[in-house]
C-alpha cells in the first residue's frame, strides 16, 4: 500500500478542475461501486430503490455514474435512470473545456466526464449519486471524491484473484485524498461469492485501518437476505436473471441496511419491494450499417448488444428467436476475462448458428479490463454449442473474414458479449465515416 499516490498527485488535473469550476463536490452523498462482475447490476438495484426511500410526495433524485455505456457519454451520466440532456450535457461540457484550456490542464476524457457528472449532480441537487467504477486501484475514478462525501463502497464480484485485482481492491478501503488528509471508508460491503483469497485479504485489510467490513452470505441455497433493519427478506419473487444474481442483489441490499441504521436514509421494507419490482434494466439492442473499410466505404448490416450479462443474454435471444426464428445466424463475440460464460451464451447460440470469436484492444483509462483469450472462447464454443466456430484475432480481421467466407446475408451479423468490443467497433465506424 506504500506506492499508492494520493488523489491531489493522481488526478491534479481534474482535482484543480473541478475546485475552479466551483464548489461541487459539497453535500454530495456518495456511494462507491466497485469491482469487475456485478457494478451494474448493483448500481441498477440502489438506484431504484433508493428513489423510493422518502414518502411519495417527495422526489428522491439519484445520480448516476457509470462507465457501461455504448453510443455515447452521455449515457454514462444519469439522475433517476434519465440521461443527462443533450442541452445541459454541452453546456457543462463546453463550460469545463473552456476552463481546462484557460488553465492549460489538458484533462483527458475520462476526467472530464468524470468532472461533468459531479457538476451535473451538484447542480441538481441530488440526494444520492452512484459512482460505478472498475477496479483501478490509485487510477480509479472514485479518488476524486472527496473523503467526507464518500459513504460507502461496495466491491462486488472480483473474478480474478491475482496480486493485481486484490491490490487494486484493497487501495479502495485506504486512500489519500490530500498529503494531509487519509482515511479509511467508513462501511465496506464485499460480496461473500468472491474467492477466499479476496475475502481474507479485504478483511485483513480493512481490520488493519479499523474499517468496518460486512461480508454478504455466499450461500445459493435460497433466495433470501438477512438484515438488521427488515428482518430477512424473502425475495423469490423478484427480478432475478440468473442464479448468480442472488449475490449482487444481497450486496445492494447490505448497502442500504448500513444506510438505513446509519439513519441516512428512511425506507420501510414496502417501500424497499416497490423499489426492487420498479427496477429498469439497461437495454442496450442497436442496429447499425457499420462502415468497415474507409477507403471504400464498405458497411455491413449488424445488431450490436453487448449482452454481458444472462439478463441482457436472455432479452437479445428472445428477440433473435421471434424476429428470425430458426434461421441460422453468425455472431461475432469477445467477453471480459473473468466474466462466466454459461450465462451469457447459452440462451444465444445453437447448433446451426456461425461464431466468430475476436477479441477487443486495450481500454483506454482502465488497463484492467482484459479480453479473454480467443482460443479458450474458441474451444469452450466448440465443445458445448456449435461447430461452426471461426477464429480472427481482432475486429479488423473479422469483416474481411466474413467477406471471404461469404457469410454476409440479409439477417445482420450480431455482435456481442462485451460492451468493450462494441464501443472498440463503434469507434471504428465513426473513424471509418470521418475518412
Amino acid at each position: 500500500m506504500d506506492d499508492i499516490m494520493n488523489a491531489e498527485q493522481t488526478f491534479p488535473r481534474a482535482i484543480r478542475l473541478l475546485k475552479c469550476a466551483g464548489s461541487y463536490m459539497d453535500g454530495l452523498k456518495i456511494i462507491h461501486i466497485a469491482g469487475t462482475n456485478g457494478k451494474e447490476t448493483v448500481s441498477t438495484f440502489l438506484s431504484s430503490i433508493l428513489q423510493h426511500s422518502e414518502p411519495e410526495q417527495q422526489e428522491v433524485l439519484v445520480g448516476r455514474y457509470t462507465t457501461s455505456f455504448l453510443l455515447n457519454d452521455r449515457e454514462a451520466i444519469s439522475i433517476n435512470n434519465e440521461s443527462i440532456p443533450l442541452a445541459e450535457y454541452s453546456e457543462i461540457e463546453n463550460h469545463l473545456i473552456d476552463l481546462d484550456k484557460s488553465l492549460n490542464l489538458q484533462c483527458n476524457t475520462i476526467e472530464l466526464l468524470t468532472s461533468m457528472a459531479f457538476v451535473y449532480f451538484a447542480k441538481k441537487s441530488c440526494q444520492w449519486c452512484i459512482i460505478e467504477t472498475g477496479l483501478g486501484g490509485k487510477w480509479d475514478p472514485a479518488n476524486l471524491i472527496p473523503p467526507q462525501n464518500k459513504i460507502c463502497c461496495a466491491i462486488t464480484n472480483v473474478g480474478i484473484s491475482d496480486e493485481k485485482f486484490l491490490c487494486d481492491a484493497l487501495s479502495l478501503i485506504t486512500y489519500e485524498y490530500s498529503k494531509q488528509d487519509v482515511r479509511t471508508i467508513p462501511f465496506v460491503v464485499l460480496d461473500g461469492s468472491n474467492d477466499e483469497l479476496v475475502r481474507n485479504a479485504i478483511s485483513r485489510e480493512c481490520s488493519n485501518v479499523g474499517c468496518k467490513l460486512h461480508i454478504t452470505d455466499p450461500s445459493l441455497d435460497n433466495c433470501s437476505v438477512r438484515t438488521d433493519s427488515w428482518g430477512t427478506l424473502e425475495l423469490c419473487q423478484l427480478p432475478y436473471n440468473e442464479e448468480d444474481q442472488i449475490f449482487n442483489l444481497r450486496v445492494a441490499i447490505s448497502v442500504l441496511d448500513f444506510l438505513k441504521k446509519e439513519g441516512k436514509i428512511c425506507i420501510s421494507k414496502d417501500q424497499l419491494s416497490k423499489g426492487l419490482i420498479s427496477v429498469d434494466w439497461p437495454r442496450s439492442l442497436h442496429q447499425l450499417d457499420y462502415c468497415y473499410e474507409a477507403n471504400s466505404g464498405k458497411k455491413i448490416a449488424l445488431l450490436l448488444d453487448n449482452a454481458n450479462n444472462a439478463k441482457a443474454a436472455q432479452n437479445l435471444a428472445s428477440h433473435l428467436r421471434t424476429k428470425y426464428g430458426d434461421t441460422p445466424l453468425t455472431f461475432v463475440v469477445a467477453i471480459t476475462t473473468g466474466k462466466k460464460l454459461p450465462p451469457l451464451l447459452d440462451p444465444l447460440i445453437r447448433t446451426q448458428d456461425h461464431v466468430i470469436v475476436t477479441r477487443f484492444g486495450s481500454v483506454v483509462g482502465m488497463p484492467w479490463i482484459q479480453s479473454l483469450e480467443p482460443m479458450h472462447l474458441f474451444t469452450f464454443i466448440k465443445d458445448r454449442y456449435t461447430k461452426n466456430v471461426d477464429m480472427q484475432p481482432d475486429l479488423h480481421s473479422v469483416w474481411t473474414f466474413l467477406e471471404a467466407s461469404r457469410l454476409q446475408t440479409m439477417v445482420p451479423v450480431i455482435v456481442c458479449g462485451s460492451l468493450y468490443l462494441c464501443k472498440e467497433l463503434l469507434y471504428q465506424h465513426n473513424c471509418h465515416l470521418r475518412v
